[in-house]
Parts: C-alpha cells; structure tokens; sequence
C-alpha cells in the first residue's frame, strides 16, 4: 500500500462484503517510535467499524481481527482478512 508517500504492508478488513477498516505496517523510516515499528494500526474504518478507529497498536493482522470481532454487537459477522494484500 502506498500511504502518505511510504510504502507500507497493508490489509483490508472486511464484515461479509463490507471494508470495515484499513491496516498498515508501521515500518523502519516512518515517523513512529522505535517500539511501534512492525506494529500494525487502524488507519481508517468504515460503516460498523467507524467507532472503532482509536485502536490500540498490535501484533497481527490476526489480532485486529479479533479485537473488532470482540467489539461488534451480535449477530456481527466474523470479520475476515483480504490477505493478498499482505507480504
């Protein structure tokens, strides 16, 4: 992905086929702290996922998944990844 002029590693989120949130890589040579390097974070969200665009900081692609899953009223669908657009 090409966010801001930096290539990034990136991924869609998706709840059935709606984009609910956007996630970058934060990488070596982007204005971030040395510790949020190769953390990945919520850049936008959409529809139901529109509240949830103050994510913290995490490991995976995964693990956003799971956070949005915990934080979507039921009978939510399972979000998934578009990993293609993962390394």
């Amino acid at each position: 992905m090409n966010r801001g002029g930096a290539e990034q590693e990136g991924c869609l989120i998706y709840l059935g086929d709606e984009l609910v949130s956007v996630l970058v890589r934060l990488e070596p040579g982007t204005p971030h702290a040395p510790e949020h390097r190769h953390k990945w974070r919520v850049t936008e969200a959409y529809g139901p996922g529109v509240s949830l665009a103050r994510a913290p900081l995490f490991d995976t692609p995964d693990a956003v998944a799971d956070w949005i899953a915990d934080r979507l009223p039921p009978p939510a669908p399972r979000p998934w990844l578009d990993a293609h657009l993962l390394p």
